[in-house]
């Protein structure tokens, strides 16, 4: 098995190198500083990607590994979630946050080679996934796609031919379901990443 570690820190380059050669010790432990373009065709199974490396936007190292996301496990102290939801729908297969408990990553990076995709908090729970959509029926899915059209309650009672009544009772259950208060909070979740 052959790993990547691109991070600009070398205490956790190094770190990371024997963590992961203390676990595998047959494995090959690759490591640089920054990003560069022999990545995209190096023979690495696996790339453990810092998400903040200076004077690179992370959306750009993200382009830049195109087919080879699907091999690459983020590690960060601080990661956005807008970024980290960004790197989930292109692929990318996990998460392991630096501050996290030594037996988190290797347990993390052992299901990921089993094949799951792990996102992890700094306490090595699972990062809920917000692209995964909750159960709505088909009227609920109409309402939602207008509430995010910026509908009103009136103009959606008009638009699909039923009371208001009805269509609070529909926005009702869909806050429910996305755990949010508001039609803004719904608004701001439904928003893409501006990364």
């Amino acid at each position: 098995m052959q790993l990547l570690i691109i991070d600009d820190h070398p205490m956790t380059c190094a770190g990371l190198k024997s963590l992961l050669q203390g676990h595998y010790p047959e494995a090959v432990v690759d490591t640089l500083h920054n990003f560069n373009a022999s990545v995209s065709s190096g023979p690495w199974d696996y790339l453990f990607l810092d998400m903040h490396l200076p004077g690179q936007a992370f959306h750009e190292v993200l382009a830049a590994l195109g087919t080879r996301l699907q091999q690459v496990i983020l590690i960060s102290a601080y990661p956005e979630p807008a970024a980290v939801e960004l790197a989930r729908q292109r692929g990318v297969l996990g998460l392991l946050p630096k501050n996290i408990d030594i037996e988190h990553i290797i347990d993390g990076f052992q299901r990921i080679r089993h094949g799951e995709r792990i996102f992890l908090d700094a306490q090595g729970a699972a990062l809920p996934d917000s692209a995964q959509k909750p159960a709505l029926t088909g009227r609920q899915n109409d309402i939602l796609d207008a509430l995010l059209g910026g509908l009103s309650n009136k103009q959606i009672a008009r638009k699909y031919s039923i009371s208001e009544y009805t269509v609070k009772e529909h926005v009702t259950a869909i806050l429910a379901a996305y755990g949010v208060r508001n039609r803004l909070e719904l608004l701001l979740q439904h928003r893409p990443p501006a990364i």
